[in-house]
């Protein structure tokens, strides 16, 4: 459930922050929910990283389409690219492995706060 509301989370709210925001933005909401939440360090990565990774694809879909290609046809010529879709699922893997480790910097750092227990069985008093 956890790993569910994370995507959801980051998802929804990296595609309207982006809109408007810087896309370096996109690394402060996986970070609260990698110091939130607390899991192991695969499930917050791949929280992180699908939920930037659809959301930007989903944006950079909406982008493509309303600005009739104009912009990503210069740069698949910049960077010799075949077609505007690699360009799309690059840019949003791109989005994906940073946010995922924003996810997992967050939790590092909540491990580094977090006091750990004591597995012994027994107590020197």
């Amino acid at each position: 459930m956890n790993f569910i509301l994370r995507i959801l989370i980051t998802g929804i709210s990296t595609y309207y922050l982006s809109s408007s925001l810087p896309w370096w933005t996109v690394i402060i909401i996986p970070f609260i929910l990698g110091l939130i939440i607390e899991d192991n360090f695969i499930s917050v990565f791949l929280s992180g990283f699908i939920g930037v990774s659809i959301s930007w694809f989903f944006l950079l879909l909406s982008i493509e389409y309303q600005s009739e290609s104009i912009l990503s046809s210069k740069i698949i010529q910049i960077l010799n690219i075949n077609s505007t879709n690699t360009l799309i699922i690059i840019t949003a893997a791109i989005g994906g492995i940073i946010s995922g480790f924003s996810s997992l910097c967050g939790l590092a750092l909540m491990n580094i706060f977090r006091k750990k227990k004591d597995n012994r069985g027994y107590k020197f008093n």
